[in-house]
């Protein structure tokens, strides 16, 4: 029998490999861990700048506060402040905050090019138990975006106030989950 209590997140740690985070948020500062910027490559995965990236990795760190509030979330600055970023960035960083405690990796982000790389490190995080939850894209089409259409992984995609598919997000079979999103 499922328990009706409402999940918190205890014990899970959430990694979020975005454009950092705002460190500090007061939102944030009671959820987050220490972590890493990949980018700079330092301890500060500072979300900084002001193009147009800049906050994503905030306010995805938010949601997941938010809905979990007992997690503890690890910023992982893999996208500068215009939301660029690489697939050998993104790989070494699944493969650090998998050696630094992650239970689940979030990655509001995608290509479509697929990465021998980057398949071999969702596929070890996950041999490791490691849940991989990745956003399906922003295209509006089906074509498949990486890593959210590696076998195992969470896709996500959104859907609007009214349950409704906008025109922008991303679809098809290979889409796992659709959540608010607009």
């Amino acid at each position: 029998m499922v328990s009706s209590a409402r999940f918190q997140g205890d014990g899970v740690t959430v990694a979020v490999l975005d454009t950092g985070a705002d460190l500090a948020h007061p939102g944030l500062i009671d959820h987050l861990i220490p972590g890493r910027d990949m980018v700079a490559d330092d301890a500060l995965p500072q979300d900084e700048g002001t193009g147009l990236g800049w906050g994503h990795g905030t306010h995805i760190s938010g949601v997941i506060a938010r809905m979990a509030p007992n997690a503890k979330i690890l910023p992982v600055r893999v996208l500068d402040s215009q939301g660029r970023g690489n697939t050998f960035i993104l790989a070494y960083a699944i493969d650090w905050a998998v050696a630094h405690g992650a239970d689940v990796i979030n990655l509001s982000l995608g290509t479509p090019f697929d990465s021998r790389l980057l398949r071999e490190s969702v596929a070890q995080a996950q041999a490791q138990g490691v849940v991989i939850v990745a956003a399906a894209g922003n295209a509006g089409d089906d074509a498949l975006s990486y890593p959210a259409a590696y076998p195992g992984v969470v896709a996500v995609t959104a859907v609007d106030g009214a349950d409704l598919k906008p025109d922008f997000a991303s679809f098809g079979d290979w889409v796992d989950v659709a959540a608010p999103g607009v």
